[in-house]
């Protein structure tokens, strides 16, 4: 349970999107429809640096980089690496060294690989999902352990941390709401972000940013949440840059993500 409490903060991080089943098992897959276009690239060398807060203080820190391109089955991909830790206090209790690897289309922004590696007290995790996206299949591999497992997969899936990426990309308007196709513990599912309002908000020596104001309502295990109230802010510039996220969690309380430095632009 401590492990997966300790996710419950870290999953901020990820733009706390909501995942609404509509996994398909061995019926036809539902097909999503994708029909806005990305005003800007990712940006190569992009670092977001965050800070974890639960009830005021700082349990954890995480680092997100846009490392270069590599070459995924012969197809160009940006290489996103996401590093998150818990503090010295939090690791007298329950350490935490994790780290994620999304391998993002250059062309098609989609997932081409996805890899965690999960260092969170006792437990410990190695998994590896391939995206075929032409053949509409994801293979889900344990290196941990050698399990394989085969899974029908949504027409141009994202991975849970590459949808952060796609999302940024969207043109965005206050009132509508984003669907993004995703792949992520043997399963598919329907994404959605509601885009509430516009509003100004400081953060610290970053300063003054206009930002869209997020509702996602999570129900994903892993880096994603079941329960509590969200809400996240990205700034409306081209940057798209995740600013805040906060969320009031049963027994936990209050757990906030704050942006506290970004280099690459």
């Amino acid at each position: 349970m401590m492990r997966h409490h300790f996710w419950v903060i870290l999953s901020l991080l990820f733009w706390l999107f909501n995942f609404n089943s509509v996994h398909a098992e061995d019926q036809a897959i539902q097909t999503l429809a994708l029909n806005q276009v990305p005003v800007s690239k990712i940006q190569v060398g992009e670092k977001l640096k965050f800070s974890i807060k639960w009830l005021g203080m700082e349990v954890g820190t995480a680092e997100v980089t846009v490392t270069g391109m590599e070459n995924i089955r012969g197809r160009e991909a940006y290489h996103i690496a996401a590093f998150a830790r818990s503090n010295s206090l939090i690791d007298l209790i329950y350490p935490v060294r994790d780290e994620h690897h999304s391998y993002i289309d250059k062309e098609h922004l989609y997932s081409l690989r996805y890899e965690k590696i999960l260092r969170e007290g006792r437990y410990r995790a190695d998994e590896v999902i391939e995206f075929d996206q032409e053949n509409h299949k994801a293979l889900h591999y344990s290196r941990k352990n050698g399990t394989k497992k085969q899974v029908l997969l949504a027409k141009k899936a994202q991975d849970e941390l590459s949808s952060a990426y796609w999302f940024r990309l969207q043109p965005l308007a206050v009132d509508s709401t984003v669907h993004i196709p995703a792949n992520a513990d043997e399963k598919n599912w329907d994404l959605t972000v509601k885009i509430l309002k516009k509003e100004k908000i400081k953060l610290g020596k970053l300063g003054n940013f206009e930002a869209f104001e997020l509702e996602p309502s999570a129900r994903f295990q892993g880096i994603f949440i079941r329960r509590g109230k969200i809400r996240g802010w990205i700034s409306a510039d081209d940057k798209r840059l995740p600013l805040m996220m906060k969320t009031k969690i049963p027994v936990l309380g209050t757990v906030t993500v704050k942006l506290v430095n970004y280099e690459g632009w």
